[in-house]
């Protein structure tokens, strides 16, 4: 095993401990509940290999819904993520979506802002899409969708320039 999977192995350990002990217990207003593990596919280098992110996604969605009792709403929401990443990428970073570390050098702030925001809006999306399942609830889709996907957007940004010290 390489340094870059050992640490990417060590990544998905702690970023799903976190989520499962303490961002699956935080329900702010019986409404907001941060998808913290998105970091994992956030952060996914687009030199790896895009099957094992599909497969990454598949395992951490079903240990979240495991583990919070979601029926696959997880799973499937972040199965689309990863699938869908790769064109993401080409539209938020271009020319530059191919080159291993984008979101760590040279882009602007405002192509990285666009790409977290479009991985969590998706999620979120699809997430309470399939949790609600009715065109009944739309507007409560769009609520919890626009909350947990700012909350979550402070959560993901603020790890980001903490610990993987990404620089404009």
């Amino acid at each position: 095993m390489n340094q870059e999977n050992l640490k990417l192995f060590s990544s998905f350990v702690i970023i799903m401990i976190l989520q499962i002990f303490i961002f699956n217990n935080m329900n702010l207003f019986e409404i907001i509940n941060p998808s913290f593990y998105l970091l994992i596919f956030i952060l996914y280098r687009t030199t790896f290999n895009k099957t094992s992110l599909i497969l990454l996604g598949f395992l951490a969605g079903i240990i979240i819904d495991l583990t919070s009792q979601s029926y696959g709403c997880h799973t499937i929401a972040t199965i689309t993520v990863c699938y869908m990443r790769g064109l993401i990428e080409n539209y938020c970073f271009g020319v530059n979506a191919n080159i291993g570390k984008v979101m760590l050098s040279s882009v602007p702030i405002l192509n990285r802002i666009t790409f977290f925001l479009i991985i969590i809006l998706l999620h979120q999306l699809i997430y309470y899409s399939l949790i609600f399942f009715s065109f009944n609830f739309v507007d409560t889709i769009i609520l919890y969708t626009l909350l947990n996907s700012i909350i979550t957007f402070i959560v993901i940004w603020a790890t980001t320039k903490i610990f993987y010290d990404i620089k404009r």
